[in-house]
Order: C-alpha cells, then structure tokens, then sequence
C-alpha cells in the first residue's frame, strides 16, 4: 500500500471526524469567493455603483477577516484533530513507517481535504453568487441587477490563497507531529486525567468580576466611555475565565454534595466524568464563551449603529446612506455567520480528540449492564452542557453590552437583538443534534471494534 493509498483510506476511515473540518472549510471558501466575486465585478471597478469607494473598502476588509478567521480555524481544527490519532501515529512507527514517511502521509490527507474543499467551496461559491448579488442590488437601491459573473480574478485569489494557507499549516501540522517521540504518541491518549481542583477565593472572585464589569456596562454614558471600557472588557474576560476555571468546578462540587440530584439515575456518571473533563475543556468553554458574546454583540452594535446614523441622515453619508447602512448589516450577518460555525466547531472537534479516550469507558459501562438508551442520555447530558454552557454565557454578556449601547445611542431594538440571539441558538442546537449524533455512531462503531 502506497502512502497516497494510504491517505485517501484513513480519510473514508475517518470521515465523521473530518466532516466538521471539511464543511467549515468549505464554508469559508464559498463566502470568500463572493466576496472576492463581487470587488472583482466590473460594476465595481468602474464606480457604476453607489458609494463604490466605501462598499469596495468593506467588501476588501471582510475577505481579510475571512483569510485571518480561515488560518486559525484549519490550524486549530488540524491540531484538535491530529491529537486524537496521536496512538494511530505511534503504531505506524512500530510497523515501520519513517518520520518522513509519517509527515508526506499528514500532508497528503490534507492536500486531498484542501483540494475537495476549495473545488466545493468555488462551486458552491460561483452557484449562489447570482442571489448573494441580487440581495446587494436591492440592499443598495439599484434600479438594475448586478449580472452574475465569474471573473478569474476572484478564481485565483481564492484558488490560490486557500492552497497556500491549507499548505502551510500541513506543512507545519506535519513537522510537529513528526518530531514526537515514539513513546509520547502511544501514551498521548492513556495518560491518567488529574482531578480538578479549585479555590473558593478565586470562584468567588469570577463572581465579583462579572457583578462589577455587568455594572459599569450599565453606568456607560458617553462621558466615561474611554475610561470604562478597558475596565469592563479586562473583568468580563477574567471574570469569565475563572468562572469555568474555578466557579464551575464549584458547582459541582455543590451538586455532588445534593443526593438527590446527583445519585438519580445517570447523573452520577454525568457529572463524574464532567468533574475529570472540566480541567481540559475550561479553556475551549471560555473561548467558545467570548467568541459567542463578540457574535452577538458585534451583531446587535452594527444594526444600531446603523439605525443611529440613519436617523443623523433623516435630518440632515443622504439618499445612499439607507443603502450604505444595509451592506454594513448584510456584510456582519455573513461574517458572524463563519463566527457561530466556528464556536459550534471548536466543540465538535474537542468532543472527537477525546473520542479514542472515552472508549474504554463507554465499553465498560455496556458490560455492567448499561442499555443503549441510557448511553445515550449520558452523551445528550454531556454535550449539550458543553454546546449551551458557553453560548448562555455569551448571550447574557451580549445582552449587558446591547443594553450599555441602547443607553449611550439612545437607540432601542430589543427585537433583532432577539432574532439574532434566536438564530444563533438555533444553529447551536442544529449543530448540537448532529455532534450527539455524529458522536452516537462513532462510539458505537469504533465500539464494535474493540
């Protein structure tokens, strides 16, 4: 077996991991390209359009913000997905495969997952360019359509800027993986997960940071806005650090200590495993957490702000202001739209790095007679406190931020804030059932091997 054959094998082998990674990437690639479709469109290079100057300056931040977004997310999904195949890597060296070997077999399974991933995201890209310039037709009063295009441009940038970044990071992924012993990568996955610990002082400190930082947001007026500001973020941030460092690990411990709740069925096994996952996944919890509040908020602020402005125009940037203000709207709808994929991601590839750890103890739990259906309730506990822990954290910090916002603009719009809040926790439960289910089948699959 070639090293090629063996790459596109593990990748069928392995494609309920990869899945997540290669619709994420894809996604990224599709939204890029019509952006890139769109500056390149000759009704945009030749100031056919309203406001050229400024939508053009948009459209270019935002394809910087997607290649920034794109780098961090490949590389941290290649490195969350490499770790769980770490004892994998370790039995190729004992068969004999070579340090080399191992790094051309990482770099050709991501050559495949790179090519798949831009060829899909270019189609998909070129396919939904014509609504996507229909929808900025009407959003900046265009008494005409834009025509739908393909401008090699737009090809190349995409084509090209993608290969490199994928490449990069293969190259990168590959080297560390390549430099680790042989011994670390067959105990990567064995060794024994310490017990949580805590400090009373430091939960109780999680709670006054954010009783104080929820505070000041809501004394923020225009005349202390550069003093409270850093204030605030520095005390959300490390409030809400140690609240799933320190706090949460509290509180289970108070739920421990309730008999009722926790010796009731399976909520033993629940909490117990959460308690010894907790230390590895604070962290993620806590990114997942603020990236969730920066979504919403940056969702909800460019809406009033754009409402603000437009009623500074009604008086006095206007006939093109209302079309300004909607392209600024449509253009964070698409770029918070690769920011909810990415929070629901982080946690789907956390739950498959652990998946080869948890083995083990999902088989013994089967043979001291535990049915499917309760594995299941374990599973369904366990992810959803993973997926919604973090996002209800997000919400309440964004709600604090609208509120501090409606009272400095003067502006109100409870109502998109709540539809934004409602789609996102919509896709946070679409993508939820299909890690639990994702999640199911690995278990029972790899299971079945064992």
């Amino acid at each position: 077996m070639t090293l090629r054959s063996l790459a596109l094998s593990n990748i069928r082998g392995n494609w309920r991991s990869y899945s997540a990674f290669f619709m994420s990437s894809v996604l990224s690639v599709m939204i890029f390209y019509m952006y890139a479709a769109f500056v390149a469109h000759p009704a945009l290079t030749r100031g056919q359009l309203i406001g050229t100057a400024k939508v053009r300056l948009g459209m270019v931040l935002c394809q910087c913000i997607i290649v920034i977004f794109s780098f961090l997310f490949v590389l941290y999904s290649n490195s969350a997905f490499l770790k769980s195949r770490k004892k994998e890597f370790g039995l190729l060296y004992m068969f004999g495969i070579t340090r080399t070997q191992l790094r051309r077999l990482i770099v050709y399974e991501n050559t495949v997952i790179a090519v798949l991933a831009i060829a899909a995201g270019i189609g998909l890209g070129i396919l939904f360019s014509k609504p996507f310039f229909m929808a900025l037709a009407v959003l900046l009063g265009m008494k005409e359509s834009i025509a739908a295009l393909v401008p090699l441009r737009a090809l190349w940038m995409t084509t090209g800027g993608f290969f490199m970044l994928f490449a990069f990071i293969s190259v990168v992924t590959a080297w560390r993986v390549g430099s680790t012993e042989i011994a670390g990568l067959l105990n990567a996955a064995g060794r024994p997960k310490e017990r949580s610990v805590y400090s009373p002082w430091l939960a109780l400190l999680a709670v006054l940071c954010l009783a104080s930082s929820y505070g000041m947001a809501l004394r923020l007026n225009a005349a202390n806005f550069s003093m409270l500001t850093p204030m605030i973020l520095l005390t959300a941030v490390f409030g809400t650090y140690l609240l799933f460092t320190q706090f949460s690990i509290l509180l289970l411990r108070i739920i421990k200590g309730s008999a009722r709740v926790y010796y009731n069925r399976t909520n033993m096994i629940v909490f117990a495993q959460l308690g010894l996952k907790l230390k590895e996944n604070a962290r993620m919890l806590f990114v997942a957490s603020i990236l969730s509040a920066v979504i919403l908020t940056a969702s909800g602020t460019i809406y009033m702000l754009g409402l603000a402005v437009e009623l500074d125009h009604v008086k006095t940037q206007y006939q093109d202001a209302q079309g300004v203000i909607s392209l600024t709207m449509f253009i964070g709808v698409f770029i918070s739209l690769l920011f909810f994929i990415a929070s629901g991601s982080m946690i789907y590839f956390k739950l498959f790095t652990e998946l080869q750890e948890e083995q083990a103890q999902y088989k013994a739990m089967t043979r001291i007679g535990m049915t499917q259906a309760e594995l299941q309730k374990i599973v369904f506990m366990q992810v959803g406190i993973l997926f919604f822990a973090p996002c209800l954290v997000g919400i309440v910090h964004a709600l604090v931020a609208l509120k501090a916002l409606n009272n400095m603009l003067m502006v109100s719009n409870w109502i998109y804030s709540f539809v934004i809040i409602g789609i996102y926790m919509a896709m946070q439960t679409i993508y939820f059932l299909v890690a639990c289910n994702s999640y199911m089948k690995s278990i029972n699959l790899k299971g079945n091997r064992l």
